[in-house]
């Protein structure tokens, strides 16, 4: 299939995808796809805004991280798909930040010479990972929204010594990680 088909048929499952999840949600909405880089952003016109948006950004982000899952999870070639409403969402903040790199590449230090809040928290995996490792018993991680929670789980589910696992109940959780059995 040439390659502007594909990415016709891409735009098209996704408008189709966030359509029905909005009809289901019982919002409205206007979506445009645009190619950016290796990546698909998705702008959302709509009069729920502030509803699609959620607090600090928990329902934009979580419908994004649901609409990549369905994507990949039938093509683990599809581009990633980022969602934006109204000039908020990740998708020009990572355009900004240099978004079309691979996933797992740390990003350079800030000017500042910080860290991100994502390397923040990478870091804060791979030393408890070590403190486990070192010691042999389990280490429990701050209480974290679902995003932070991934990207520690994310961080460590390579590594052959160690596994983690979410506890607690509602919206913060912990992360316990452990060695394996």
């Amino acid at each position: 299939m040439p390659e502007n088909e594909k990415l016709e048929e891409q735009k098209a499952k996704i408008i189709k995808t966030l359509a029905t999840m909005f009809d289901y949600l019982g919002l409205n909405g206007n979506f445009r796809v645009e190619e950016k880089g290796a990546k698909l952003a998705v702008k959302i016109a709509s009069e729920d805004a502030g509803r699609i948006i959620g607090r600090k950004g928990q329902t934009l982000e979580s419908l994004q991280l649901v609409l990549n899952r369905i994507m990949f999870k039938d093509n683990e070639e599809f581009p990633h798909v980022l969602l934006d409403i109204d000039g908020y969402g990740r998708g020009e903040r990572e355009f900004r930040e240099g978004g079309d790199r691979p996933r797992r590449e740390r990003r350079p230090r800030r000017e500042d010479g910080g860290h991100t809040p994502t390397e923040q928290l990478e870091q804060q995996a791979i030393d408890a990972a070590k403190e486990v490792k070192r010691w042999g018993e389990p280490v429990k991680m701050p209480e974290m929204n679902a995003h932070d929670r991934r990207i520690i789980h994310m961080t460590l589910k390579d590594d052959p010594e160690v596994q983690t696992e979410s506890e607690g109940e509602g919206a913060f959780k912990k992360v316990v990680i452990s060695l394996k059995k």
